[in-house]
């Protein structure tokens, strides 16, 4: 495995740790413990999820947490999923419709 690829594995390790977490957050050691990333390695991954907009801190507790980014993500999912529901319908009566 190369290391570009080993990191971006490990980043979504830690994002989907994050997504169980959605609430509260985690702090780093949190997540040194969960994973068994080095401290240093968590915190790169941390860093890369901030600044790409996909974790953020929760100003009250300084935690990590995913960002409502994530969110916003899932609802495009499920309008897509509608979307392709109503077309699938939408064909379905016209071939069953009968004359």
């Amino acid at each position: 495995m190369s290391s570009t690829h080993k990191s971006a594995t490990c980043i979504l390790n830690v994002l989907d740790l994050l997504l169980r977490h959605t609430i509260h957050g985690l702090t780093a050691t949190d997540i040194v413990r969960a994973t068994g990333y080095s401290a240093p390695n968590v915190s790169r991954y941390l860093k890369t999820l901030e600044e790409t907009g996909w974790a953020e801190r929760i100003p009250e507790t300084n935690r990590i947490r995913a960002s409502l980014r994530v969110a916003q993500r899932a609802v495009n999912v499920m309008v897509e999923f509608d979307r392709a529901y109503e077309r699938l319908n939408e064909i379905k009566n016209r071939i069953t419709v009968k004359p």
